[in-house]
């Protein structure tokens, strides 16, 4: 077993056990997910609030804003997406503790059986997983992104303040993901 994997799979399960459910920092910054009344909130600095509700409702500073058919499907878009993003950082953030606590097991139940041959790929398997589900995490940034430039941020002017995931974000998680293979 590589020296540096457990350290590195502690460090990781320590750091994903208080995943709020979001992948990138600008995610984490201006993305709420469900208030108590069940919308989505985003944040821009020096605006007020947007909230979006699962029927596509868009409101801003409380005030409703009236927006086209296919705005509203957009809008359902970008909440079911925020709340796919959400639920898969919630599960990677699982898959990381669960990978920690088989390579804990692993390297126990390895050095008392003296076959540490296992270990390794008992451990690659379990932060596979870990793997896949952070893939999950760029594929919904990269569709939060796509969906906040095809409608909000051109063609419903109220939101595009709050159209701040940047361009980079979801190739820079992908870029991540390819590096750790």
């Amino acid at each position: 077993m590589r020296v540096y994997l457990l350290p590195m799979m502690l460090v990781i399960a320590a750091g994903v056990a208080g995943c709020n459910g979001t992948s990138s920092d600008s995610v984490t910054t201006y993305i709420s997910t469900q208030t108590s009344d069940g919308s989505i909130v985003v944040h821009a600095p020096g605006h007020a609030d947007a909230h979006i509700t699962a029927a596509g409702d868009l409101s801003i500073a409380g005030s409703k804003v009236s927006v086209t058919s296919e705005q509203r499907e957009l809008l359902q878009k970008y909440y079911v997406t925020t709340l796919m993003m959400r639920d898969h950082g919630i599960a990677t953030g699982n898959a990381g503790i669960a990978t920690a606590g088989k390579a804990l097991s692993s390297v126990a139940s390895g050095l008392a059986s003296g076959n540490t041959d296992k270990i390794d790929s008992e451990v690659n398997a379990s932060a596979a997983k870990v793997e896949a589900h952070a893939a999950l995490i760029c594929k919904d940034l990269a569709d939060l992104r796509s969906t906040q430039e095809k409608l909000l941020a051109s063609q419903l002017s109220a939101f595009q303040p709050y159209a701040l995931i940047k361009s980079n974000e979801a190739d820079d998680c992908r870029g991540r993901q390819i590096s750790r293979e």
